[in-house]
């Protein structure tokens, strides 16, 4: 980023990408700009913007500022980072503050840049001619692009009805161009994923050639910008650990925005892997080959009701979805009613509450549905006897106390939380795909300041049935993780 390039970043879930991002950024010099009169002294100007796609993940950018900058200038933090995000505080509060104090680094949400963007003088206030580095932390989650091969319902509504990342990043497209912008490249981001990975499952290549020019007579973004003389080129950096090649084929092959392994761009933008996973490593080299940290341990429990009440049993990705002999009950016995989306499922909370406490949990989190009321999850836990605290505002961050934490799955996700031991994934639909499993799993295990990773575990909780239990086993083989049992003997069946 020092060395002004286009960037896409991936590496693993907690090994410090969004702080070296912030590291980065602080480190270049602070803008200033000159009146069109002379007359007046030069004023400070924004030089970077970062998006993201929480406002847990911005408060936690601004956790970290204040923590790296000397406590004598606490109290004028305002000209080094904001946030612009709902709920901190009113639009015209954030707007006013960024017109008093323009920030060194600006930190906002997509929904909430959408609504700047909107306003008369909505651009000019968040600098959008003065930047120099576009930041977009978490991009696959921030544009939420279709699959590699999407359906055409998948089509329709990417086109339709766009994500606010994506609409932001077009606007602002529209204005600045980048380092490596330019003509769109077919074939770029087409590349494969090591060595024959998924080759009996790929289609021939000209099909696949074929569904992406589909999706390329589609689109309306906004062409790459030309870098003309005294154009000042904006710095485009995207950063996930799940960034892949539809996100790369998109800044490439669909707008020309980021385009990387050409010949032309070679000097200007740069594709980065530190998870092994792809056939083209960066000159650091990746240290093991996977997609989670070696140091997670990963365990699936099964809650079935037997008579009402919740039974467990161990999930066996051998054996498809056979219940282990030991605890075997007769299939009359066992009724698993279906339960809507919105609707809390107590034997769940009443399975996590003993995971709880037979695992020995000092400090965990527990990752729930959106379409869950957090505070009946609290309630119930509570009533369970487990010490319980629901994540508001970044707060956890700061918090040394040990707990069960309760976040909705959607907002975890780029969130470094110290001294985590145990995340908990609590039903289907808080794990979703492979993709959510990744990185609500790196909660745990990230680097410390000793530069080591601690161990993590990472427990599954779902309802026994077939369809739940063959995605599972789908998800794990996936991502290439071997499950570890838990000690369930020593329940009271």
């Amino acid at each position: 980023m020092l060395s002004s390039k286009d960037v896409v970043l991936r590496a693993h879930t907690g090994s410090g990408k969004s702080f070296a991002v912030l590291l980065a950024l602080l480190a270049r010099p602070r803008l200033l700009f000159q009146s069109r009169s002379g007359a007046e002294p030069p004023v400070p100007g924004i030089s970077a913007l970062v998006i993201v796609p929480s406002n847990e993940l911005a408060y936690q950018y601004m956790r970290w500022a204040h923590e790296l900058m000397p406590a004598q200038l606490s109290a004028h933090m305002d000209a080094v980072i904001q946030c612009v995000v709902r709920g901190e505080a009113t639009m015209d509060a954030q707007m006013t503050r960024l017109r008093e104090t323009p920030p060194h680094v600006l930190i906002g949400t997509p929904t909430r840049l959408q609504e700047c963007f909107a306003m008369a003088q909505g651009a000019h206030l968040l600098g959008l001619h003065t930047w120099r580095t576009l930041v977009l932390d978490e991009a696959d989650a921030l544009l939420n692009l279709p699959g590699r091969f999407p359906s055409e319902k998948q089509r329709w509504k990417h086109l339709t009805h766009p994500s606010p990342g994506l609409h932001v990043l077009d606007t602002i497209m529209r204005s600045r161009a980048t380092f490596s912008g330019g003509e769109r490249l077919p074939n770029a981001g087409m590349e494969s994923y090591g060595p024959k990975r998924g080759a009996d499952r790929r289609p021939p290549e000209p099909i696949r050639r074929t569904q992406y020019k589909g999706v390329e007579n589609t689109t309306d973004h906004a062409p790459a910008l030309a870098r003309g003389i005294g154009i000042v080129p904006l710095q485009l950096v995207c950063t996930s650990a799940t960034a892949n090649s539809v996100l790369r084929h998109f800044l490439s092959a669909r707008t020309g925005w980021l385009r990387t392994n050409t010949r032309e761009t070679r000097d200007s933008a740069q594709w980065i892997d530190l998870t092994g996973q792809s056939g083209q490593l960066s000159a650091v080299g990746a240290p093991y080959r996977g997609s989670m940290p070696r140091e997670l341990t990963h365990s699936c429990v099964v809650v079935d009701e037997v008579h009402g009440s919740p039974q467990p049993r161990l999930l066996d990705t051998t054996r498809g979805t056979a219940v282990p002999p030991a605890l075997r009950k007769p299939a009359s016995t066992s009724t698993t009613p279906a339960i809507q989306e919105h609707v809390v499922d107590l034997p769940l909370l009443e399975m996590l509450a003993y995971l709880y406490a037979s695992e020995h949990v000092r400090r965990g989190l527990a990752l729930v549905p959106a379409r869950w009321s957090v505070q009946r999850v609290h309630d119930e836990l509570a009533a369970l006897g487990v010490p319980v605290k629901i994540v508001a505002s970044g707060q956890i961050m700061s918090s040394s106390e040990d707990a069960m934490y309760v976040l909705q799955s959607t907002s975890a996700r780029g969130l470094d939380i110290p001294n985590m031991s145990h995340v908990f994934l609590v039903g289907l639909q808080a794990v979703r795909d492979s993709l959510h499993y990744t990185h609500a799993a790196g909660r745990v295990a990230r680097i410390g300041p000793d530069g080591q990773r601690p161990r993590g575990h990472v427990v599954t909780l779902i309802r026994g049935n077939s369809a739940a239990e063959q995605k599972m086993s789908q998800i794990y083989k996936r991502v290439g993780v071997e499950l570890r049992p838990l000690q369930l003997r020593s329940l009271s069946l």
